[in-house]
């Protein structure tokens, strides 16, 4: 049990390496082609966290500031995703049983084509094991929280081979999609609101990206520009003064110019693995192909999709506070919101008008969710010891986001 405790506590980028490595040599790959490809992943992986991390550094007094400015007093502490993820690795005996729960879910439902998605990221397991934790929580009842962290990365499964196509268009990577969280399902709640407003008039006219405009201005779309542009309007908006907003301009700048370069070097250590599956699939049952289930991290090198995440920092705070009902404080996971905008980005094809429009209407339900997860949230915190005995209410932005895992605890909660 500890040592694969210490395996978890390495992180994703040092377990993806492994893992890729262990399945590069399950599937045909040469030692060092396979260790090669891991350990490339792996170096995407840490330059992903360092430039979220430098993300992190200029949002947070941004954030602090616009809190301070606006008064908010909301009572539920939003403990972000990183504390998240440690309570859901703190059970063992949970953690142990699920991963050999979904990683046999996987191999059946590959068995038997319920699925084409062979999952590698098993870092990001903790989202379903949160979600069998979260059960375990209401119902006191180890096998059903088993059965649904199960029946969630089942689902995600079965959703992620639909969206393959769209992945592949919008990365320009063919064999890779996303498994990370309930992505897979927001994703078709998004594009399903893109539906409806391509049958709206006057608003299906509207095609605007703040990364695409007229040649004499086309420059301000430029990663490096939109950058600066956006931390510092930002920054002067939080109230924290003009040598602070050109910092936290030229932080951003920085951001957005390197991390898409950091997508591509993961990407680079990606497509052999994913080649070498296919090619592994085709021998054993002919003509099926296999998609590579991975982070949703190998998306963020998108410019709309950074943009839009700092657009949104100040409209959720806002709407934190003018929400009936709403108890969460946006905070730790705010500089996450890049993760939580993917799905609004890819579903309106990178047009900034729309897309901003689904964000809003995604965010409006994360608040709501994680507000009445909350509860859960702190009873399972406060177990694992990662949360104090006398906190009153916790729970977290990106828990919001754990949509079929709501739904399942709200079925559950019926009997």
């Amino acid at each position: 049990m500890s040592i694969i405790q210490t395996i978890l506590d390495l992180g994703a980028s040092v377990m993806m390496p492994l893992i890729i490595l262990i399945i590069g040599l399950i599937v045909g790959m040469k030692p060092i082609k396979a260790l090669r490809a891991g350990l490339t992943v792996g170096v995407g992986f840490i330059g992903i966290n360092l430039i979220t991390g430098t993300m992190g550094t200029y949002m947070t007094p941004i954030i602090e500031g616009l809190q301070k400015n606006w008064h908010m007093t909301l009572d539920t502490y939003d403990m972000g995703w990183p504390v998240s993820s440690g309570i859901a690795f703190s059970n063992g005996s949970l953690v142990v049983a699920m991963f050999i729960i979904l990683i046999a879910i996987n191999i059946l439902m590959l068995i038997f084509k319920a699925t084409d998605t062979l999952n590698v990221d098993l870092w990001n397991f903790w989202h379903f094991i949160m979600g069998g934790a979260l059960v375990y929580a209401l119902t006191g009842n180890f096998v059903m929280g088993c059965i649904a962290g199960g029946l969630y990365g089942g689902i995600v499964l079965f959703l992620a081979d639909k969206h393959a196509d769209k992945i592949k268009d919008f990365l320009g990577y063919p064999g890779v999609t996303i498994t990370t969280q309930s992505f897979p399902l927001m994703l078709y709640i998004c594009m399903g609101i893109d539906w409806l407003l391509d049958r709206i008039p006057g608003i299906n006219k509207i095609h605007f990206s703040l990364t695409k405009l007229n040649p004499k201005t086309s420059f301000l779309g430029e990663p490096l520009f939109l950058g600066f542009i956006l931390g510092f309007i930002l920054t002067l908006i939080g109230g924290l003064g003009w040598e602070a907003a050109l910092a936290a301009g030229a932080g951003m700048a920085a951001v957005m110019f390197i991390l898409p370069r950091m997508v591509k070097i993961l990407m680079e250590g990606l497509s052999p693995l994913s080649n070498a599956a296919q090619s592994f699939m085709s021998k054993k049952f002919p003509g099926r192909k296999v998609n590579i289930g991975m982070d949703l991290a190998v998306l963020l090198g998108d410019k709309e999709i950074i943009t839009m995440a700092m657009v949104m920092v100040p409209i959720t705070l806002l709407l934190a506070v003018v929400l009936p009902g709403n108890k969460l404080l946006p905070f730790t996971d705010l500089p996450a919101l890049t993760y939580f905008m993917a799905a609004p980005v890819i579903a309106a094809k990178r047009n900034s008008f729309r897309s901003l429009f689904i964000g809003i209407i995604v965010i409006i339900g994360m608040l709501y969710i994680a507000t009445d997860l909350a509860p859960l949230f702190t009873s399972v915190g406060q177990a694992s010891g990662l949360v104090e005995a006398g906190t009153k209410s916790v729970s977290a932005l990106s828990g919001g986001g754990e949509l079929i895992a709501w739904i399942i605890v709200k079925i559950t909660s019926i009997f």
